[in-house]
């Protein structure tokens, strides 16, 4: 057995793709306005509309931010501070700048348009900070 796809419950397709495109993740097939999937060179995500997942469920899912976290791999702390810039001007939420984490990687956290925190890392910290 082995992770295939994490998939995202979204209130606004258009903006959630916006979003993960800026992450590195492509449109696979065809974009509804209930189920897009995106994929990376690494893993595959599917955006799923709140009223499918509404229908699936049998009631309407409430649960956003802090419950899961997706972390994205950066090449350095400036690839990382670029990123978070690229999200900045794209009018999505930092929810924390970057810093030298405890726990020896430069490290943010940022905000999807659902309100899910997601973290930006690379390895080791940045000098000079």
């Amino acid at each position: 057995m082995q992770l295939d796809m994490v998939g995202i419950i979204v209130a606004d397709m258009a903006k959630a793709i916006a979003f993960y495109n800026l992450l590195g993740f492509a449109v696979k097939g065809d974009v509804s306005a209930d189920y897009t999937e995106l994929t990376s060179q690494s893993i595959r995500i599917s955006l799923n509309s709140k009223t499918m997942i509404t229908s699936i469920y049998g009631f309407e899912p409430e649960l956003t931010g802090e419950r899961l976290e997706l972390a994205f791999l950066c090449d350095s702390p400036a690839s990382l501070e670029q990123k978070i810039a690229d999200i900045r001007m794209a009018g999505f939420k930092i929810f924390k700048e970057p810093w030298n984490a405890f726990w020896g990687q430069y490290y943010a956290i940022i905000e999807d348009p659902d309100g899910n925190y997601l973290s930006l890392f690379c390895h080791g910290l940045k000098e000079g900070s």
